[in-house]
């Protein structure tokens, strides 16, 4: 039987911890080791890992500051133990008694560095199905560079490509799973997407981010990475990919990278994004926003 460990970062998820936990716990065809961070909870949520540990020897758990989800998940990533696989998971969604068991069928079809996500099951508070929403986005590097499709939650990888991702830590991250996604494109790994769903991803007002996360809350928050906080956010993750992965790069994911480093001083750099038919995204707004980020040396 595989040997899954499943990452889980905490904080203040008092109102649906437990029954994700539980749903973790029940999952079919694996052997579960579940390592839990909490990120500086002020509420019950210790208590409820507490409680659920004594009861299970396969629960871990540490406290830790405050650092964020994405830094938070990366600590997780280096604190994790010798698996088969690996999975994220949130703290308030309920999985599905064959998630894990279904990713790892399709990740065992290669050998080499793989990750896979899914679609997911949209519902309520109180888990009603609201819709079904597929993984859209450019299945490349080049598109994973321009905009993240990754959802953490329904990640699952195999051994290979998580020693490859504690090789490194980054010190410019946006989010792990957005990262981890990057990393498995540059280095030629194997990405996998299902279109079917085994997570029921719950919506309520305390989500950190949701798939709701549009309109002009996100427009405000990706202007202010932007122009305010004057951050090239693509050139930062080219460095840090070319920093801790060189010698690992695919030939299409060095010439990209060279270019996203160059392009703010070297016009010929900034040419070739602006005219590579591969540098782009089904969306027509999301290009013209991406041309208009290059001229002006805020990509």
């Amino acid at each position: 039987m595989d040997k899954v460990q499943v990452l889980l970062s905490t904080y203040n998820g008092e109102k649906y911890l437990q029954e994700q936990i539980e749903s973790i716990l029940k999952q079919e065809d694996v052997e579960i080791s579940l390592l839990i961070r909490d990120d500086g909870s002020c509420d019950k949520t210790i208590e409820i890992i507490e409680n659920l540990k004594r009861k299970n020897s396969n629960i871990s758990y540490y406290p830790g500051d405050n650092l964020g989800p994405a830094r938070s998940f990366m600590d997780l990533i280096n604190k994790s133990g010798n698996f088969d696989y690996y999975a994220f998971s949130d703290q308030d969604d309920v999985w599905k008694p064959k998630k894990l068991i279904s990713a790892i069928n399709k990740l065992k079809q290669s050998n080499k560095p793989s990750l896979y996500m899914s679609s997911l099951e949209i519902v309520d508070e109180n888990l009603n199905f609201i819709e079904t929403k597929q993984v859209d986005g450019n299945f490349c590097f080049e598109g994973e560079m321009i905009k993240n499709f990754a959802t953490g939650c329904t990640q699952v990888f195999n051994k290979t490509l998580m020693e490859i991702i504690k090789s490194y830590t980054p010190n410019y991250i946006i989010m792990h799973d957005s990262w981890i996604t990057r990393v498995c494109y540059a280095i030629g790994g194997n990405v996998i997407i299902d279109n079917n769903s085994n997570i029921l991803y719950r919506q309520h007002q305390g989500n950190v981010l949701g798939y709701q996360d549009e309109g002009f809350q996100k427009l405000k928050r990706q202007f202010k990475i932007a122009f305010l906080n004057k951050v090239r956010m693509r050139v930062n993750i080219a460095k840090e990919l070319k920093n801790g992965y060189e010698n690992l790069l695919s030939s299409n994911a060095r010439e990209v990278i060279d270019n996203l480093i160059s392009y703010p001083y070297d016009k010929k750099a900034k040419k070739w994004l602006l005219e590579n038919k591969n540098f782009r995204t089904k969306d027509p707004k999301m290009n013209r926003k991406m041309k208009l980020s290059i001229y002006l040396n805020r990509f």
